[in-house]
């Protein structure tokens, strides 16, 4: 801004007489004209007032980056080229567990020492050094059990990082390859059948050690009443212990007489437990093992 006090003044009508002379001065320094004593107006060179033009700008409009990063979920570090902190949101400050810190400013290194030696440092001197982006999925450095995807990539003449917690996903992932082995081993077992049912009590999957018990492929079981595969005496008491199940009212074992193709009775042990999904209950799970016979 224009500082009144030690710019050089002119009278208009000595501006016109000398225009040549104060255009040189007005290039070099800003001229406040005066009429009848008083400054009405500025004398300057253009590029100078071109600058003073962007700078106002920049001044007085809000900064849209700054608020486009405090609206993501994602965390956001955005840090210069000698690795001090520019800027970094509150997603990143909760991630970090640095909710009351002030980062900014501070060293990367310093500010968060959990990056130091992990996957993210790697990938963060390679985007500053090379000019590529980069990215992962590594265990969080700041919490236990957790897991965060992590992209880099070059901003300004620094570099960014943005964090994305993903421990949901990987939980599930982890999970199903443990269902997926626990189902392999049962197969391998030879000895147990696994069987889901839907909510109203009707095959939807059964294994291999479920179709061998009762001789039928899994074809043919599916969408049959699991209930109607039990001996008619035994019948009432299964229904109950499964309806028990499918209401949420606790999961259950049973000791049954399951009816087989080959026209005999088997006598099993059952254990029945809720299936839980996203939106409630999808059904209910049912391991069935064959009775031991007595004294083995």
């Amino acid at each position: 801004m224009l500082d009144n006090h030690h710019g050089r003044s002119v009278p208009a009508a000595e501006l016109v007489r000398n225009f040549a002379h104060w255009r040189e001065v007005g290039a070099r320094e800003p001229v406040m004209i005066t009429h009848h004593g008083r400054e009405t107006h500025v004398f300057m060179g253009l590029d100078r007032f071109r600058t003073m033009a962007v700078e106002e700008d920049f001044m007085s409009a809000p900064d849209r980056m700054r608020e486009l990063a405090g609206r993501i979920h994602q965390g956001l570090i955005l840090c210069k080229d000698d690795w001090s902190i520019n800027y970094v949101n509150a997603v990143a400050l909760a991630m970090s567990r640095q909710w009351d810190r002030h980062l900014e400013g501070r060293a990367l290194w310093e500010a968060l020492p959990g990056l130091a030696g992990t996957l993210i440092e790697t990938h963060v001197r390679h985007s500053l050094a090379s000019g590529e982006s980069g990215a992962a999925d590594i265990p969080s450095p700041f919490r236990n059990d957790a897991w965060l995807h992590f992209e880099t990539f070059p901003f300004g003449k620094g570099v960014a990082l943005l964090l994305r917690d993903i421990t949901a996903d990987m939980q599930r992932h982890r999970l199903a390859d443990v269902k997926s082995a626990i189902l392999k081993a049962m197969s391998v077992h030879g000895g147990v059948g696994y069987v889901r049912v839907s909510t109203r009590g009707f095959i939807e999957v059964a294994d291999e050690g479920f179709c061998a018990m009762v001789g039928l492929p899994e074809e043919r079981l599916t969408n049959i009443a699991m209930a109607d595969l039990i001996e008619l005496a035994s019948r009432p008491a299964f229904r109950e212990q499964m309806e028990c199940v499918l209401r949420g009212d606790g999961d259950q074992r049973a000791s049954s007489r399951l009816l087989t193709n080959h026209g005999t009775i088997l006598l099993v042990d059952a254990a029945l437990a809720q299936l839980h999904g996203t939106y409630g209950s999808e059904g209910a799970v049912i391991i069935i093992t064959p009775t031991p016979a007595p004294g083995r």
